[in-house]
């Protein structure tokens, strides 16, 4: 079995950009940079046979190329008891659209995913079951947080898997916008972290 999800990478600019919103709560538990991502579909654990049957599915995806940048914070949970922390979207739309190209993929080969209403962001801390925490201060001065935009032109097929540091995060595939290019990681044998473009600076 392996667990899956597809999403977006966060490239070293725009982590950057996130580094002041980086702590300054006590008993928050921050992602570490090569953690920051952001969820286009949770799939959660499959067999093998189905996980190369996604990754045949999202080669049919194309969608344009767009521009995003993050702007604002928020929390999971109750300001006392948070769950996490994370960082929003400026123009939601564009995500959205490709957020229901995934969905509409996956269900033409009958794989289950999460059907939450979808919200995008990235997590930047996570905290422990039933922790405390004080986290106003935290979301005051945030709340103007933006980072520079970048262009998405494409999206990966990520696993995961949990570990006592955390969970690791695979690039199980990578395509681009136009359908054309399906990278595995296999293929990148210097690949380390974000520093495959997923984004484009502009």
């Amino acid at each position: 079995m392996v667990r899956l999800f597809v999403g977006l990478d966060i490239p070293d600019l725009v982590i950057h950009d996130l580094a002041p919103a980086r702590g300054g709560v006590e008993g928050a538990h921050w992602q570490r940079d090569n953690q920051l991502h952001m969820t286009l579909a949770f799939i959660g654990d499959v067999s093998v046979k189905t996980a190369r049957e996604i990754e045949d599915a999202l080669s049919r995806i194309r969608f344009e190329p767009f521009q995003l940048s993050l702007h604002g914070v928020g929390l999971f949970g109750k300001p006392r008891h948070p769950k996490a922390l994370w960082a929003g979207v400026q123009d939601k739309k564009p995500l959205q659209h490709l957020h229901e190209k995934v969905i509409a993929s996956l269900d033409r080969i009958d794989v289950d995913v999460e059907r939450r209403k979808y919200k995008p962001h990235v997590t930047l801390a996570r905290f422990r079951r039933g922790a405390q925490a004080r986290v106003g201060d935290w979301l005051t001065n945030n709340e103007i947080l933006h980072t520079r935009s970048v262009e998405v032109g494409n999206f990966v097929l990520f696993s995961s898997e949990r570990t006592s540091e955390g969970s690791y995060y695979r690039h199980e595939a990578v395509y681009s916008a136009t359908g054309m290019d399906v990278i595995h990681e296999s293929d990148l044998p210097e690949y380390a972290g974000n520093s495959w473009p997923a984004f484009g600076a502009v």
